[in-house]
């Protein structure tokens, strides 16, 4: 029998296509069907139906630096302002050791565009690490 070898949050890799940043948290997928109740008319079961399925909004976050992180906010205000091009976003299991190592397939996201962008949060009282984070939608994704 195989054995199961689990990996931790912590060792994945994020990474969008054409921007030169590593991100320390990715939402996850979420991938749902719709789904739509039916009878067939003959008994007293209601059956569903799976129709078209969407992919939720999802985040990535990572500390903010000043100087690197303005070519992200670039980016997205790129895109707000009508460069619509689409990218490309993987989260691939790596081993750290001492640089990223793949042990896996990748999840490869597919027509990947901004929807938000949060950061410059103020708050003189706090030693908290400020983050950004960037609301992003996507067409479709491949395990690969």
């Amino acid at each position: 029998m195989a054995q199961t070898v689990p990996i931790t949050k912590i060792q994945y890799l994020v990474t969008i296509k054409g921007l030169d940043f590593y991100w320390e948290t990715f939402s996850g997928l979420d991938d749902q069907a719709q789904t739509s109740d039916y009878s067939d008319g003959l008994g007293n079961r209601i059956y569903k139906l799976v129709g078209p399925r969407n992919l939720q909004d999802m985040t990535l976050e990572k500390s903010f630096d000043p100087l690197r992180d303005k070519v992200i906010i670039d980016w997205y205000r790129n895109y707000c302002d009508g460069v619509n091009a689409s990218e490309t976003i993987s989260i691939t299991p790596v081993r750290y050791c001492p640089k990223p190592e793949p042990i896996g397939a990748a999840l490869i996201l597919y027509g990947v565009k901004p929807i938000g962008l949060k950061g410059f949060e103020v708050d003189k009282k706090s030693s908290d690490i400020s983050m950004l984070t960037l609301s992003i939608i996507a067409d479709d994704y491949t395990y690969a």
